[in-house]
């Protein structure tokens, strides 16, 4: 087991190693008839090479992983629409399955897919996911079901539909030596509109966390179906845009590092991977509430199934591997729980960013994707009418929900 205690270099070159080397090796010699297999999709670092290991030496039998990565949560969700069957109508009247490639692909998709929680309803209402019987999880039903009812969150019709693996907030992120000289650190999303970051954050492009946060800031929810209905929001909104020198929701980080921007707001994931996180660098998880976000482990339509499967959910909610997980990737393991912290190694329970306080979280809450069309005009047509007034911060995507 690798320990957990030793952030820096090691954690470094277990991110940064080649995964598909190590399960290359893993592979060797264990083709027979008779190996056990796992296919997974899963997103860049999500899963520490150690954890393939440890996994492996878990399983007393012959084992192939083939384990493989892609570098965004919405490139994992396009490859669950490319591998669902479609149901095509022949000339003859009969509603025949057609499988696009199946014949050649077949074996390329993978037993289980890592995904965000926001594309979750969505796959389940386009049938893209199979749901999963947790009988056979011994760590499921000891998950932590404060402050985060993972339970509840996952299930829909009595069916468990995605598996929690790890978890984060939106965060300020911050220039120690800049505040420094202003003589207060931000705690709140109410200290972005002060007067002396004028031009000097910078805002998520995404119309969901940026209007959300102001909407935080008023004591509303981020998932507000009406903005109509919330007095002085397109003027907070304005203020802010005037405060932002760009907007970016992933490319912050280096002139974050540079101090081309004082603070930002961003993913605490991104944050804590940053180099100088600890040194030149800060964060805060805002008082009021944050966005919250979580990747999960789901089972694509046409996934084939593998005893081995349950074996890798139930692995990565043991202590030791959850821990592991929670360090080596700059997310939390929901095996992990927030109020019993004192129970925990003294890396994490000082971390406030990977492991914030329990009020906080309470005061959390996950995006949740709008099918109002109403709803979602009224976030965009602000969107747009914000973006476009006054001084124009550049952008580095384009607009989206």
């Amino acid at each position: 087991m690798v320990g957990v205690k030793t952030l820096s270099v090691r954690r470094r070159s277990f991110l940064t190693g080649t995964i598909a080397l190590v399960c290359s090796q893993l592979a060797i010699g264990c083709q027979t008839s008779e190996s056990l297999a796992l296919s997974v999709k899963f997103l860049e670092d999500a899963v520490p090479a150690a954890m393939l290991g440890e996994f492996r030496r878990t399983i007393e039998r012959a084992v192939r992983l083939d384990f493989s990565s892609e570098p965004q949560l919405s490139d994992l969700f396009d490859l669950l629409r490319q591998w669902k069957p479609v149901v095509r109508e022949e000339s003859s009247g009969d509603n025949v399955l057609n499988f696009p490639f199946f014949k050649s692909q077949k074996s390329k998709i993978p037993n289980l897919a890592l995904i965000g929680d926001y594309w979750l309803s969505k796959a389940i209402s386009a049938e893209l996911i199979q749901g999963f019987d947790p009988q056979p999880w011994t760590q499921w039903k000891d998950l932590p079901q404060q402050p985060i009812e993972w339970h509840h969150f996952v299930t829909q019709n009595d069916l468990v539909w995605g598996v929690p693996y790890r978890w984060g907030s939106t965060v300020i992120a911050y220039r120690i030596d800049k505040f420094r000289s202003l003589g207060w650190t931000p705690t709140d999303w109410a200290d972005l509109w002060s007067p002396e970051l004028r031009q000097r954050i910078a805002l998520p492009d995404s119309p969901r966390q940026t209007i959300g946060l102001t909407l935080k800031k008023l004591g509303n929810s981020y998932n507000c179906p009406d903005l109509n209905a919330v007095p002085g929001l397109d003027r907070e909104l304005s203020s802010l845009h005037q405060q932002a020198k760009f907007y970016s929701s992933t490319a912050y980080q280096q002139p974050l590092q540079r101090g081309d921007v004082w603070a930002v707001v961003g993913s605490s994931r991104d944050i804590l991977a940053m180099p100088q996180y600890g040194k030149q660098i800060a964060a805060v998880v805002p008082e009021s509430g944050t966005a919250l976000w979580a990747d999960l482990w789901v089972r694509p339509a046409n996934a084939e199934t593998s005893e081995l499967v349950d074996r890798w959910l139930d692995f990565c909610w043991t202590p030791q591997i959850a821990r592991q997980l929670s360090l080596l990737t700059f997310a939390l393991s929901p095996a992990i729980s927030i109020e019993h912290r004192s129970d925990l190694p003294e890396s994490l329970q000082n971390n406030s960013i990977l492991l914030p306080d329990a009020t906080i979280v309470k005061r959390s809450e996950f995006i949740k994707p709008f099918t109002d069309e109403t709803t979602i005009e009224q976030y965009r047509s602000l969107w747009l009418k914000i973006r476009s007034s006054g001084s124009n911060p550049k952008s580095t995507s384009q607009i989206s929900e």
